[in-house]
Formats: C-alpha cells, sequence, structure tokens
C-alpha cells in the first residue's frame, strides 16, 4: 500500500510541476501555452465567454474576437502588494488575457495595462518595479510572487473551466 501511495504522489507532484505558469520579468510576463481541449473554436469562444462572466463577475470586456483567437480584459482586485515599514500596499490591476487556439494547445498571453491604488491610478508600470539589471527594486520584492500567483490563478482558473 505505501509503493503505491508513494507512486501516487510522485505522479500526481509530477503533474503538477508540469503545469504552465506564467512567471514575471521586467518585459511582463512571456505566453504561455495550455493543453487545448478537443472542442471547436466557437465553442472554445463560447465557453471563453461564460469564463470571463463568472470569474469576473464585475468588470470585463471581450474584444479582437476572430475565429481563432479573443482577447478578455479584466479587473482583478488585490492582484498585488508589498509591505513597507510594516504596512501592507494593496493594488487593483486592469490585465488582459490574449487567447490563440491552435491545434493542440492555446497559447496564453497575460499582461497588465493598468495598475490602482484603492481607485487611484499609479503612475508607470510593472517595468518600474524592477532595476535596469531585472531583478525586483528593494523593498519591492513581494510585488513579484504575489502578482504571478494572481496570473497564475487567472490562467488555472481559465485551464480548468475550459476543460469540463
Amino acid at each position: 500500500m505505501k509503493k503505491i501511495t508513494i507512486l501516487y504522489l510522485l505522479f500526481f507532484g509530477t503533474s503538477l510541476a508540469a503545469q504552465a505558469k506564467f512567471e514575471l520579468t521586467p518585459q511582463g510576463f512571456a505566453p504561455v501555452e495550455i493543453q487545448r481541449p478537443e472542442k471547436v473554436n466557437e465553442k472554445l469562444i463560447e465557453i471563453t465567454r461564460s469564463w470571463a462572466d463568472s470569474y469576473n463577475k464585475k468588470e470585463y470586456d471581450i474584444y479582437d474576437v476572430t475565429e481563432n483567437s479573443m482577447t478578455v480584459d479584466a479587473v482583478k482586485e488585490n492582484a498585488f502588494y508589498y509591505r513597507n515599514v510594516g504596512e501592507i500596499f494593496y493594488y487593483k490591476i486592469v490585465y488582459s488575457l490574449k487567447l490563440n487556439f491552435g491545434t493542440n494547445t492555446i497559447m496564453t498571453t497575460f499582461s497588465v495595462k493598468e495598475i490602482f491604488q484603492k481607485k487611484t491610478p499609479v503612475r508607470g508600470t510593472i517595468a518600474d518595479y524592477f532595476t535596469s539589471d531585472g531583478k525586483m527594486k528593494e523593498d519591492f520584492e513581494e510585488i513579484k510572487p504575489s502578482l504571478e500567483q494572481t496570473a497564475n490563478n487567472i490562467l488555472y482558473s481559465y485551464s480548468n473551466f475550459i476543460a469540463e
């Protein structure tokens, strides 16, 4: 029984590690491919519309819809944070999720279009939190993991929704 449990955990752990993940760089997020379910493009577009409505509830926009691509823009509250002198600062973002439906995969591109602290737009971009050599600026180290988690939560939500 122990061998079966260990084998199961090894297999499950490997499958989790194999899932595609967005990674934040000074240039933004690199595109990520996810497995495409066996559905025609029209059905994927319809399912994506349903996902956008159920996942984003408040504000979202779907545009640039073609026979094999579309873009979803939405607002994500508390998308990332950082701490300064014991105080936590949360930021809201307007993000864009571009989807290109390939034969076996869907190329997903995540980008941050706008950043807000409370209701005030923040001047600058995600790149402004990085130094010229590509490292996070001092005192902003928490931004990268928190924003990556947000982007990957969106990706996993979408991926799971279309797989059903």
